[in-house]
């Protein structure tokens, strides 16, 4: 057995709490669709595997702890990576060329983070890292960021796997792969649209200046979804071959930026693109010969580099 479910132990309870919300938006109960947290994968057998699956019958959500533990990790870096590339970039010369960043202290362990998430994916851990943060859903400092952005990204994973469900793609056994795309886009929709709810920007704040509480909010919850997506990307920018089942991470995070309606200087955005050059291109300069003028903008070019460097691994 591995150790997973013993140091994500106190996540139990949580995690099932926040499940009860993913529950409540899709109209059921865990009583009719419980949640299940598993220590082996079902896709491949009898491996440590990262799995979030709606499965049926009788209907449930399964996920693994190798899944849990492996985006907890990556949405902890996202936040100790992300946020002081954003405020260097708040404080920077704009004349002076890109804010060049020290190594070190949280980002420094954001990097590492980033290289755990993968590992964690995919293999039995006896005993936990001795360098890494001790999970802890009561932490404070860059960890409650990081459990904050972790709480969003699983509610939207969870709330994808629901969508499955109350949208009865099982019904089609084995559909074809333009049709199982187009179940995941659907997936995806449903599950931004539960988990936006009625937020909205604010359209009388001007760029730039203090977002309401809702807008902050939408922001806090975009930025979760972005992160599991973006969990999702960096296994495709290894060697793979075409997926018949899932269309690419860019496309499904562009129709996300569409349905979320964000501000043009969303901070979840901004948050997105920096995230996307640690995993695509660190050393790099983006863009090197022209300027995004929008946070939004610097999505939408960082998820055409994306697919760029997904192509480049394709088999």
């Amino acid at each position: 057995m591995s150790c997973l479910p013993q140091v994500f132990s106190t996540f139990r309870p949580v995690v099932e709490r926040w499940y009860l919300a993913c529950c409540d938006d899709a109209g059921v109960t865990p009583a009719e669709v419980p949640l299940k947290l598993e220590d082996l994968a079902l896709e491949v057998p009898r491996t440590f595997r990262s799995e979030f699956a709606a499965v049926t019958p009788p209907p449930a959500v399964r996920i693994t702890w190798n899944g849990l533990a492996s985006l907890w990790a990556f949405s902890q870096a996202v936040v100790r990576v992300g946020r002081p590339m954003f405020e260097a970039q708040r404080t920077a010369d704009p004349t002076a060329g890109p804010p060049q960043l020290a190594i070190g202290g949280e980002l420094e362990e954001g990097l590492h983070l980033f290289e755990l998430s993968p590992r964690l994916s995919r293999n039995k851990f006896d005993g936990w890292v001795d360098w890494a943060p001790v999970p802890d859903p009561d932490a404070v400092g860059a960890s409650l960021g990081g459990n904050r952005t972790f709480e969003n990204a699983l509610g939207w994973i969870m709330r994808h796997e629901l969508a499955h469900l109350r949208l009865n793609h099982h019904a089609v056994a084995e559909p074809l792969p333009h049709e199982a795309k187009e179940q995941e886009f659907q997936a995806d929709a449903q599950a931004t649209h539960w988990m936006k709810g009625s937020l909205q920007v604010d359209p009388g704040r001007a760029l730039e200046t203090r977002p309401s509480e809702t807008e902050l909010d939408l922001e806090r919850r975009a930025l979760g979804m972005f992160t599991g997506l973006a969990w999702v990307a960096q296994f495709e920018l290894v060697p793979h071959g075409n997926s018949s089942t899932h269309p690419p991470v860019m496309d499904r995070i562009g129709r996300m930026i569409g349905d979320l309606r964000l501000a043009d200087d969303s901070f979840a955005c901004e948050m997105l693109s920096y995230v996307t050059k640690v995993l695509v291109d660190p050393e790099g300069v983006w863009p090197p010969d022209q300027e995004v003028p929008t946070a939004k903008d610097a999505a939408m070019e960082a998820m055409f580099r994306l697919s760029r460097a997904v192509a480049a691994f394709k088999g």
